[in-house]
């Protein structure tokens, strides 16, 4: 038994407001269907976030029609559960219901899917606590039964809703969404597994194996997950640079950019003390010319000690030192919105209740600053201790 196994495609998803990115991210689907009926396989999975919105554009709708009738006319069905991007906030039909009166599609969350010992549960993202209570109410159909999760484990993110430990037994693939990148893991009698988002949604989901899907072999006694690459990723060059070297680094970043079939987006950072944003202006129209677009970020250097204080440089220090408890936090905020993702990050951030225990009612924390203070006047100040100092 073969399964394709894809999530996170995020049809309708306009990048940095380019028509061109919209295009990447039908073009990577398309191609992972073609690549599924390729491998023939016996049915298609999407484990959630097939569009980026509950109303996707008509090119969305066009994709998904091509790619689904493609699997139809080959006798794949094609299986899904709703990630949060597919789901309505309010009371309306998700666009997906669409193409399941059309039969081009099933929905295992409403009724799991079997043919002979196969067999597809699903769940759709749900919140933590309504997650759980489901979860424990699950068990497996058949011999060779897979579990569709939208979901962040705790062994993937901070942020994660569940442990391994805490999905049902029985099931032998456990296919996952809402993980970016790629990642197998063994669980009791199985394996758990994200193929990652279909393209390169934020910086974050860069790594060295690409993006693609899965395919799943549960015909053996092991069940063995193939990663396969997509070649319609729009290639991206990341590049940090201290300023005294910014023209070697522009000349081969030209050069790099300039040998690629397909334009990429180039993320430069330059760091430095009192880099002037506007003689990098020249450097990044050259660059426009040879990628889709150039983005040129401005770090101030990094930390460095004089006269005995602590001194921070580069904003990024200075959140971490300056928020303890949830520096992190805030950091993958400030980097998304210079990646140009500060909407998809807030949104993964507050769709979990992680972020309600990192809050403090005012009370509380007058009362905390209130008794520091009482207890700083009460003690003598050490010399020893370092100050911190944004420049």
């Amino acid at each position: 038994m073969l399964i394709a196994h894809l999530s996170d495609s995020h049809l309708g998803y306009r990048q940095y407001g380019l028509i061109e990115r919209e295009r990447d991210i039908y073009a990577c689907f398309e191609e992972a269907v073609d690549k599924a009926i390729e491998e023939h396989v016996d049915a298609v999975i999407h484990s959630g976030d097939l569009f980026h919105s509950p109303n996707p554009p008509p090119q969305a709708y066009r994709s998904a029609l091509r790619a689904l009738r493609r699997l139809k006319q080959k006798g794949i069905p094609f299986l899904y559960i709703m990630g949060q991007h597919d789901k309505p906030k309010m009371q309306a039909i998700p666009p997906l219901t669409i193409f399941e009166d059309m039969e081009l599609l099933r929905h295992v969350s409403e009724k799991p899917y079997s043919h002979n010992e196969f067999s597809v549960v699903g769940v759709d993202h749900l919140r933590r606590d309504l997650l759980k209570s489901r979860l424990q109410e699950l068990k497996p159909p058949t011999r060779n039964s897979v579990l569709m999760l939208h979901v962040l484990l705790k062994e993937v993110s901070p942020l994660g809703d569940v442990s391994l430990y805490e999905l049902p037994t029985g099931f032998r693939y456990f296919a996952l969404g809402d993980y970016h990148i790629f990642k197998s893991l063994k669980t009791r009698g199985g394996v758990a597994v994200y193929p990652g988002s279909s393209e390169i949604i934020s910086l974050n989901d860069l790594t060295e194996a690409g993006k693609g899907f899965c395919i799943a072999d549960l015909s053996k006694d092991e069940v063995t997950v193939a990663f396969q690459k997509l070649e319609s990723v729009r290639p991206r060059i990341v590049l940090d640079v201290d300023a005294n070297k910014i023209e070697e680094a522009a000349s081969k970043l030209i050069s790099q950019a300039s040998s690629m079939n397909t334009k990429p987006l180039i993320h430069l950072t330059v760091r430095g003390v009192g880099v002037k944003r506007r003689g990098l202006d020249q450097i990044r129209d050259e660059l426009s010319k040879v990628s889709l677009r150039a983005f040129i970020s401005i770090e101030e250097g990094p930390l460095t000690f004089q006269g005995g204080k602590r001194f921070f440089s580069d904003i990024e220090s200075v959140i971490q030192a300056s928020i303890p408890n949830i520096g992190c936090v805030i950091l993958d905020i400030y980097k998304a919105f210079k990646a140009g993702n500060l909407h998809d990050e807030i949104e993964r951030l507050l769709k979990t209740g992680e972020w309600t225990k990192w809050s403090e009612r005012p009370s509380e924390v007058e009362q905390k600053a209130s008794s520091e203070a009482s207890r700083k006047s009460s003690k003598p100040k050490d010399p020893n201790i370092l100050e911190w100092v944004e420049r």
